[in-house]
């Protein structure tokens, strides 16, 4: 039972409170019912589906914030809520009670019972939990003189002097900045800064003229021509405008203008390296406007070494000063590696002598903060930062990163403050670019992995790790420790066995028989892997659900059908059913006893041998029966292993000692994980994978991951300016997010859930040209690289490389003599290693293969292809330089997913793109049952339709419902793309279109005309139903007439482009 004085039980009767408040009814006898639904609603901060919260004040906004600020994330989960409202409810303190004739499974309503105001009740509670939550993030105690260890089991000593006694960690001061409701900025005012601060560097106004033409094209909603930019505070704003055309000089001009105003501004860009950049092209702009005012880029001081050695790598001195740093404790160490940045135990020092804790077994001793923390380089940025006017950072640090250092919020002292919180308390402002990008990072960004078994080499495991620190708690506390923990560790240890050994396999190559474990290339994995993901092959074998037609999409499953399914497998419906043939509940039994271990033996062999026996009669063919019975097998124990993590995260979370493998394990399964307003999508919980990585160094093993995705990054996104901002600083935003493609409808990851308030159509003719590429084999066969078995595709992508460069160089000696400054073209594959077959293949058939460039990795070794010694060889980080320092290159190769989005590969001296053109050589891959792609696809579809009712529970529960049916349609569906539904091909589409439309952006800088080329022949070929141009006309056709005619006011002549490579008329287009 919950108790009503844990985080969590307060959190509970606060929600019940202002339900209360919000959604209480009277009943027969004059008291007042709190319905649970509702009550869960406010707990997991969906308040914004409800009508009436605009129209709320702003002290009970206030009070909602206060609350959402406190509130543990596993209250925000329906089903654990309402389960631990009706436990809690039967405490005779608590506030609120259930009713005396209704079981406790049913009950759906409580009744109050307290004879207060609820918002009185609301505003005590608060009082009450916001203590306790300052107590358990009060900053560390400062390590003293003596010796103290850090590092892994503490294998390093560092014997602090003297000179450190009484040291104290003075906090940051962060007082949060009042509100603007709105903020109205005249674009003349804007174009009056640019050309002033033109004038005072002695430039030509060029940002006048890039703002002037920008400013001329934009609509508001209603197309009428936007005289004044009016930003209201809550949700966000949306201006959408093609790539070039001046959105980055728009954010610096308007981040000026609001500074100068008196508002602090926050400018989230995609990288660390943009945000470092932007951060010193504003301070050079406030020098100049001679203005006191003060810029500083925020960089998680895990990246600030890495950025201060690439900044020494190209002599840019200034900006190496600005971010490097030394350690002041790596002269201290008298044993052991000294501390390596990006680990620097800025707050991981422990006693080197550990003392046992009175009345208990020995405890590990807490984590100190060094004593330098204060003065320390490292951690310079953010103090800064706390003053700064306008502050810039990344989309990553913004989302997930925390500052190290104490920070007194209001006057209250806090250790490791949300990066988040931080600047929303402190800027009235937030300026996103990119924001489909960040929405998009979030889904990647929430996915958290953890290492739960290794084979092969020593490795810090936090599961062995936690079993070790079982030592040190009572026998009452480590009872309800053991059961999950072992069954986890045996389930994680020998499904990695079994594994390894080809007793069961997962996505990568199976073995044709059961054996000994075969050597694999190193980075060899298995992807991620969620139980239930070949349940479409298992019900055409086990219920004969019809396949479909080769060239067809899957028929549904009926749900009834699906519900039989489950009940084979332990962790879902038990041991089957009473509904189920004899031989299919035999095959439960089977599954069972597999994953029991109650005898102690490996029995897999065995198991595997009767299932053989069982399925014999069923599944005729030895191949699909090998096949079936692995993946039975592999649901099952994934599936228990599922369980078995998640009733151990919540026991760990238990216990009242300082177990720091039980706080990792939580936090990276989403137990205690980063505070978030909405930590959870509809579907209410968190969605786990698996994944399988071999290694052969030093001997042949592997390691078992596991990754939890949770959060809803769409309704975080849509609500970043009121419920986010609400519950990080307790007061509404300003947001303003900018994108090329921000409104996208179909695209699941990319689609911002709210509508455009700017855009500034594509209108200019010609300007991006979509054509089909041509490569050709030996036999004049259009090569197809997308849908090839994976084994064959290498030598598909060099045979294409060499038959592309003929109408390369037809291309490019084909540009006009006025744009032979451009005489470049960027290609596009999956992954470093087809950047690198590709560059193979054009090198070998160009008059000088000093033509072609690379990209590489900027960390590891590159990719296993031989390259003619003259091409060259960059990184990402250095491919905006690549004009100046590499003037001979015509041919840029590299992986879709690095260049998409940011870069600027400009002609020297010019705001003109130097490329002519992009060619995107292989389809991109749809990994429909990849855990995060899975996740983006469930929210998206359950969200299609959010609006705010007078019924918000009604509307919640919708999207519950829908996202549960998307789940159940990604999980019955055959993942191959031909065989996916043209939903999901849909969807696949509209996520291509978006990353094609920016990844044409890296040629449209300065408003030059681009011409995208798809060359691989899966875009072309419609035996399967997978060419684009057909899925172009299925996407289109299922927009309603309002998203088609968004998409014609945002896009234009790009959106024009597409249509006309589709084949759809003018009339169509209607």
């Amino acid at each position: 039972m919950t108790s009503q004085t844990t985080p969590s039980g307060i959190a509970i009767q606060i929600a019940c409170a202002l339900a209360e408040h919000f959604f209480g009814f009277p009943t027969p006898d004059g008291r007042t019912a709190v319905p649970l639904d509702a009550t869960a609603l406010v707990a997991a901060g969906r308040l914004d589906l409800w009508q009436g919260w605009a129209a709320q004040p702003e002290a009970i906004r206030h009070l909602v914030g206060r609350f959402l600020r406190v509130r543990p994330n596993e209250v925000g989960a329906p089903r654990r809520f309402t389960e631990a409202a009706r436990a809690l409810c039967k405490d005779s303190d608590c506030p609120y009670e259930a009713p005396e004739d209704v079981p406790d499974d049913e009950v759906v309503a409580v009744l109050a019972r307290h004879g207060q105001q609820p918002l009185d009740l609301v505003a005590r509670l608060l009082d009450e939990a916001e203590v306790k939550y300052a107590q358990s993030r009060s900053p560390l105690p400062v390590a003293g003189p003596g010796r103290w260890k850090f590092g892994w089991r503490g294998e390093s000593i560092v014997d602090l002097p003297s000179t450190v006694r009484g040291a104290v960690v003075d906090p940051i001061v962060l007082d949060t900045t009042p509100a603007a409701a709105e903020v109205l900025v005249k674009p003349e005012d804007l174009r009056l800064l640019a050309r002033d601060i033109a004038q005072r560097r002695g430039h030509e106004p060029w940002r006048d003229d890039v703002l002037r033409q920008l400013l001329a094209g934009l609509r508001d909603d209603q197309e009428v021509v936007v005289h004044e930019l009016l930003l209201r505070a809550g949700g966000i704003r949306l201006l959408n405008a093609p790539t070039g055309v001046g959105k980055s000089v728009l954010i610096g001009l308007l981040a000026l203008h609001l500074a100068r105003s008196g508002l602090p501004v926050t400018i989230v860009v995609g990288t660390v390296s943009e945000a470092v950049e932007l951060a010193d092209k504003i301070t050079a702009d406030l020098l100049a406007l001679g203005s006191s005012l003060r810029c500083t880029a925020l960089v998680s001081p895990r990246r600030l070494a890495e950025k201060a050695e690439q900044a020494a790598e190209r002599g840019q001195w200034d900006r190496f000063d600005a971010l490097a740093y030394g350690c002041a404790l790596a002269p201290l160490v008298v044993d052991g590696p000294k501390p390596v940045a990006p680990d620097e135990p800025c707050t991981g020092l422990r006693a080197a002598v550990e003392q046992p804790g009175r009345g208990r077994k020995q405890q590990p001793t807490p984590r100190h903060a060094c004593p330098h923390l204060a003065v320390c380089g490292r951690h310079h940025g953010l103090r800064l930062a706390a003053g700064a006017d306008i502050i810039t950072t990344n989309h990553h640090n913004f989302v997930h990163g925390t500052v190290p250092v104490p920070v007194r919020v209001d006057g209250v002292e806090l250790n490791r403050l949300p990066v988040q919180e931080f600047l929303l308390r402190r800027c009235a402002v937030l300026l996103v670019d990119e924001v489909d990008l960040l929405q998009s990072n979030m889904f990647d960004a929430g996915a958290r992995q953890l290492r739960l078994a290794a084979s092969g080499a020593p490795v810090d495991l936090p599961l062995v790790r936690l079993d070790g620190e079982r030592a040190m708690l009572l026998p009452a506390e480590d009872r309800a420790v053991v059961p999950p923990l072992t069954r986890t560790r045996f389930l994680a240890d020998q499904f990695l066995n079994y594994v390894l050994e080809g007793d069961l396999w997962l996505g990568d190559s199976n073995p044709t028989a059961p054996g000994p474990r075969k050597s694999a290339a190193v980075g060899v994995d298995s992807g991620w892997h969620l139980p239930g993901s070949r349940d479409r092959m298992l019900l055409k074998h086990l219920f004969k659900v019809d396949d479909s037609p080769e060239d067809g999409p899957d028929e549904a499953v009926p749900a009834e059908v699906y519900h039989q399914f489950n009940t084979l497998f332990p962790d879902v419906g038990g041991t089957g059913g009473a509904e189920l043939p004899r031989w299919l509940r035999a095959v439960a039994n089977l599954l069972a006893s597999a994953v029991s271990n109650d005898n102690g033996q490996d029995q897999i062999k065995e198991v595997r041998h009767r299932l053989h026996g069982v399925l014999a009669r069923h599944v005729p063919v030895e191949e699909d029966r090998r096949e079936v019975a692995n993946a039975l097998l592999v649901r099952t124990w994934l599936g228990a292993l599922h369980q078995a993590l998640t009733r151990l995260t919540f026991a760990v979370a238990a216990p009242g000692t300082e177990m720091p493998a039980a706080r990792a394990l939580a936090e990276q399964l989403g137990t205690v994980a980063q505070h978030q307003a909405i930590p959870y999508g509809p579907l209410g919980y968190l969605l786990f994978g698996f994944r399988v990585d071999r290694v052969e160094d030093p001997r042949p093993g592997g390691n078992l991951s596991v990754q939890a995705v949770g959060g809803d990054p769409h309704t975080t996104i849509a609500q970043l300016g009121g419920t986010v901002a609400l519950a990080a600083a307790g007061v509404q935003r300003v947001v303003l997010g900018l994108s090329a493609t921000a409104y996208f409808p179909g695209a699941a990851r990319e689609h911002i859930r709210a509508g455009i308030t700017y855009a500034m159509t594509d209108a200019t003719p010609g300007a991006f040209t979509t054509l089909p590429g041509h490569a050709l084999d030996a036999q004049f066969q259009t090569i197809r690289i997308g849908g090839r078995a994976e084994s064959g595709k290498a030598a598909a992508i060099l045979a294409l490389g060499k038959s592309l460069w003929e109408q390369l160089d037809l291309h490019l000696r084909g540009l006009p003599d006025t744009e032979r400054d451009r005489e470049r073209c960027m290609l596009v594959g999956n992954s470093y290693r087809h950047a690198a077959l590709l560059g193979a293949g054009i090198a070998g058939q160009v008059p000088d293969p000093g033509w072609v460039a690379v990209v590489v990795p900027r960390h590891g070794h590159p990719p296993p292809v031989v390259l003619p010694a003259e091409v060259v060889l960059v990184t990402v980080d250095d491919l905006e330089s690549l004009p100046a320092r590499h003037p001979q290159v015509k041919v840029c190769i590299a992986p879709l997913s690095v260049v998409a989005r940011g870069l600027n590969i400009l002609v020297p001296g010019h705001q003109r793109s130097a490329l002519a053109s992009v060619w995107v050589c292989v389809r991109p891959p749809t990994q429909v049952t990849d855990s995060a792609e899975m996740f983006a696809s469930v929210n998206a579809h359950a969200l299609c339709r959010d609006t705010s009712s007078s019924d918000p529970v009604a509307v919640w529960a919708e999207q519950r419902k829908r996202a549960f049916a998307r789940l159940f349609h990604i999980l019955t569906s055959d993942p191959r793309f031909s065989r996916l539904s043209r939903a999901l091909k849909s969807e696949s589409v509209a996520g291509m279109l978006v990353d094609m439309i920016q990844l044409a952006g890296r040629a449209r800088r300065g408003g030059t005309p681009v011409q995208l080329f798809l060359v691989d022949g899966a875009f072309h070929d419609p035996k399967y139903g997978t060419d684009m141009p057909g899925l172009l006309r299925y996407y289109y056709a299922n927009l309603t007439p309002v998203e088609r005619r968004e998409l014609r006011r945002t896009y234009g002549s790009t959106l024009g482009s597409w249509l006309d490579f589709a084949g759809i008329g003018h009339e169509e287009n209607q």
